[in-house]
């Protein structure tokens, strides 16, 4: 639930990333909180990032910096979701099911970031007792919170899946809730308010909300704001942030968690909407970008899928913003050098990662390469967003299965 960073680089498109002093230059990428579940996994990182604790659902109150005070605060916090009972299903001797949700539109490949840990898992007999990870290719929730629930449900009762691990902004309160009761242990980007809180989600990111019931403090990723002020070289003060975000579940949320944040690190929200639509196909973007300039802020954070941010943020820079435009999903390695139209949308943007970037090339990303390679990977080596973020929850649940020892059961 709390962050740790990785560095906060700005590169022309065709430049070797690396400028860690945050010069303005092009593209950035700021990688900003890779969380608990990264440093289980003992992802380096060039400096800490900060987390901020508040009691309650309270927006005031003091901070804790750092993961383990953070970790402390809420060590005792009520968690959603039945104890568990000792069910097996899904574990034999000699092997465990693992199934796998997607948005496939927004996230394809991450079939390849999941493969490639559970093969090394199981080539290298990773797991106490010689069991196997029994992996089923990843099922399409077509972007629709219903069919989510669909899938996950399937997966449990009819496919016998012991684990659930996937990507998808669609994983609502009614698949959390389903997993909390049925003793499925579900892996995923906890973005939306059912991940969080929930002894049976694990957010390989943690969590980025705080708007989830029965919590006893509230935790938040401070680097979603004190990363894009650093960056800028602004003071919180002299920050004036508008977020804008997409009319889904995600976005809601997500715009009320930052601006709480936004609040309490000492900077203003001057702008804050989640009206774009959720399929933003054919939509204009002119009324979003006046609506926004008129709002007059110096940090926009563009808070909506892959799909939509490169069209907003090109439109953003023609309507004459001169301000920070940062986003969460642009980071994909290698994918400016080979698309140009992509190249100049995001030109100047800043992007906030939750998952190391290759570019760092630690022992951590070498790993994964070879991993997707030995798997004959549909990108080779190559890391793209959706196989980090895949790899990263393999690699956690893999950390878990060894822990747990022999003996496996929910």
């Amino acid at each position: 639930m709390t962050g740790r960073g990785a560095g906060v680089h700005r590169t022309k498109p065709k430049t070797k990333l690396g400028d860690r002093n945050m010069r303005r230059v092009g593209l950035v990428w700021l990688c900003g909180v890779s969380i608990l579940a990264m440093a289980v996994m003992g992802v380096g990182s060039a400096f800490a990032a900060d987390s901020t604790t508040t009691t309650g659902a309270s927006s005031t109150g003091g901070s804790t910096d750092g993961n383990a005070k953070a970790a402390k605060t809420v060590q005792n916090d009520p968690l959603a979701g039945t104890a568990g009972s000792g069910l097996t299903r899904g574990v034999t001797s000699s092997s465990v099911k693992v199934g796998c949700y997607l948005t496939q539109q927004a996230f394809s490949g991450a079939d390849d970031g999941f493969k490639a840990r559970f093969e090394r898992a199981n080539t290298n007999k990773e797991l106490p007792g010689g069991r196997t990870i029994d992996f089923s290719a990843c099922q399409d929730d077509g972007n629709n919170p219903q069919t989510n629930l669909q899938v996950v449900q399937k997966l449990a009762q009819q496919d016998g899946d012991f684990a659930i691990v996937g990507i998808s902004p669609n994983v609502l309160t009614a698949s959390t809730d389903f997993v909390g009761r049925s003793q499925v242990p579900m892996y995923g980007w906890a973005i939306t308010p059912g991940m969080c809180g929930n002894r049976w989600v694990f957010g390989f990111n943690g969590c980025l909300v705080t708007n989830y019931p029965n919590k006893k403090h509230t935790v938040y990723q401070a680097n979603l704001a004190l990363g894009p002020i650093e960056a800028t070289g602004q003071t919180a003060a002299q920050s004036k942030f508008a977020l804008q975000a997409q009319d889904n579940d995600s976005g809601h949320s997500g715009n009320e968690t930052i601006s709480q944040l936004i609040k309490l690190e000492g900077a203003k929200v001057v702008y804050q909407e989640a009206n774009i639509p959720a399929s933003s196909a054919g939509v204009s973007f002119t009324p979003f970008v006046q609506a926004i300039k008129a709002a007059n802020p110096n940090i926009l954070l563009t808070l909506t899928d892959f799909q939509t941010a490169p069209g907003l943020t090109a439109a953003m820079t023609a309507g004459g913003y001169t301000g920070a435009n940062v986003n969460y999903v642009g980071y994909v390695p290698g994918l400016l050098s080979t698309s140009a139209q992509l190249a100049s949308a995001f030109n100047g943007a800043y992007v906030s990662s939750q998952t190391v970037p290759a570019e760092q090339d630690t022992a951590y990303i070498k790993q994964m390469q070879k991993d997707l390679t030995a798997i004959n990977a549909k990108t080779g080596s190559f890391v793209t967003l959706a196989n980090s973020i895949a790899y990263a929850q393999a690699d956690l649940l893999v950390s878990q299965l060894k822990a747990v020892g022999k003996t496996l059961n929910t």
